[in-house]
This record gives structure tokens, C-alpha cells and sequence, in this order.
């Protein structure tokens, strides 16, 4: 740790020019999608090692309160898991691996917010791979190189996946509309669905992306709009996603002929 922050010191006015040349872009990306576009590709390939360095230098800080959170996940994965490497997960009778990471850098301000993993090809991690911590479901990969991921965050308006009813087979999409990031909306559950606040939401797995019945958060609003046939419903998840440090990449088995299977019937 010495070395890294001696070589900090060193570097300090070329690691100064970046981080300044890193306000400037994001300041043009929040308002050109074209730019935004780029920015987000440029950060993946170009700023991910800074953004690691600096992970490292706020985790020396911070190595108690990962260090609790790490156990908290994994005592909450241990009750899920069979093998003694806690590697396999059983859903529904389907085993998925889990690819462990940890962010680098998680963007919430923005309406196309993404999120940055220190893992990659390396590790496993490969493009439109699901990503879930120990609370619920974090995001999708888009980018990624060898040694780093790009995901699309939950917080990210593009963004939308399957998910239903805890208690019934009402399927809706889940999605963030730009407000809380606390706040996701639920739209298409008809209203022949007995809907109740407190009600909880789980993916649906109508995907080759997410398991089922991965936990999402709770009903914290319900909406009968006039002239719809569907509810409107306000969920407020579990996973603060403000506040993110070790996720999982989710293999799931048979992925692509799940996904032949879902394009031959659409």
C-alpha cells in the first residue's frame, strides 16, 4: 500500500491533468448523447485503471467496512448455496454460478447511469451477463475488456427487466424512471392482479440474463390510473444502489438456447 501511495505522489500532476480532462468530458456528456456515448466507452477503456488506483486508495480506508459488508453478502449467499466454494446456487432446481467483482466506479446522477467492475474477460465476466449482489439484481453488461466490465445499470432509463409477483404469475417490467434512485416502477400487471402495498417483487426469468425469483424490493405505491387496463407501481428496492461494492456476474446454464428458444417464438 506504501509503494501505491508513493507512486501517487509521484504522478500526482499527470493523475491531477486527467481527473480534471474526466470533469471536462462528463460535463459535455451530460448534455449531448453523442458525447455521453463516447464518454462512457472512453471511461471504460481509458480511465478504468485510474478509477482502479483510486478504488484501492478509498478500500485501504474503508477496509473495515468492506470487510463487513463482504461477510454480510456471503452469510447471505451461504444460505443459498450447496457446494462448500459457495459457487453454485439452486432456483428452481437450475444451478447458476456466480462470478465475483467488485466496483470501481458507480455513476447515479445521471439519467444512462453505468457502473465499472474491476473483473472482465479474464474472469469470466462476458457482454449481456447479468449482475446481482447480495440484495438483488444490479445491472447488465454491455462493454467489457479483459481485465474490466461496463454494466447498465438498473439506474439507467434504457434499462428494463422482467420481473412479477412474489405471490402470483402476474409478470410486469421493471424500470427506473429518472427520479430516487430508491424508486423503480412496475408497469404491465394488469389489474385483474390482486396488487398490495408491502407485496414483494422477484425476477421473473423470462430471460436468459436472471434466474427466477431473485428478490427485488416491495410494493411501496399502487396507481389505478383511469382509462388503463394496468397498474402503476412504485417499488422501492432492496439493494441501496447508491451504495454498491461486491456484486456477481450471473452464469446461467443453456443461456444460448434459452435465447434461440425466446427468438424462434417471438
Amino acid at each position: 500500500m506504501q509503494k501505491l501511495l508513493n507512486g501517487i505522489l509521484r504522478n500526482r500532476t499527470l493523475l491531477l491533468f486527467i481527473l480534471l480532462l474526466a470533469l471536462s468530458l462528463r460535463y459535455m456528456a451530460r448534455n449531448h448523447y453523442y458525447q455521453r456515448t463516447n464518454f462512457q466507452a472512453l471511461n471504460n477503456a481509458t480511465l478504468a485503471p485510474f478509477f482502479e488506483a483510486r478504488h484501492q486508495v478509498f478500500s485501504y480506508f474503508r477496509r473495515d467496512k468492506h470487510n463487513k459488508q463482504l461477510l454480510e453478502d456471503n452469510q447471505y449467499l451461504l444460505e443459498k448455496l450447496i457446494n462448500k466454494q459457495s459457487k453454485v446456487l439452486f432456483l428452481d432446481s437450475i444451478p447458476f454460478e456466480v462470478i465475483p467483482a467488485q466496483v470501481i466506479r458507480n455513476s447515479i446522477q445521471l439519467n444512462y447511469n453505468h457502473i465499472t467492475l474491476n473483473a472482465g474477460k479474464k474472469s469470466g465476466i462476458h457482454k449481456e451477463m447479468g449482475i446481482i449482489s447480495a440484495k438483488g439484481v444490479i445491472g447488465i453488461v454491455n462493454r467489457t475488456n479483459e481485465e474490466t466490465s461496463s454494466v447498465i445499470s438498473l439506474l439507467n432509463k434504457s434499462l428494463s427487466i422482467n420481473a412479477k409477483l412474489k405471490n402470483s404469475n402476474h409478470f410486469g417490467s421493471l424500470h427506473w424512471n429518472g427520479g430516487s434512485p430508491k424508486d423503480m416502477m412496475l408497469s404491465d400487471v394488469p389489474l385483474a392482479a390482486n396488487v398490495q402495498v408491502g407485496d414483494t417483487i422477484v425476477t421473473g426469468g423470462m430471460s436468459a440474463v436472471f434466474p427466477k425469483h431473485i428478490e427485488l424490493g416491495v410494493i411501496s405505491d399502487v396507481i389505478v390510473p383511469k382509462n388503463d387496463n394496468y397498474y402503476q407501481i412504485h417499488i422501492s428496492l432492496f439493494q441501496d444502489m447508491t451504495n454498491l461494492d461486491y456484486v456477481y456476474g450471473v452464469v446461467i446454464p443453456r443461456a444460448e438456447t434459452i435465447k434461440k428458444m425466446i427468438f424462434d417464438n417471438e
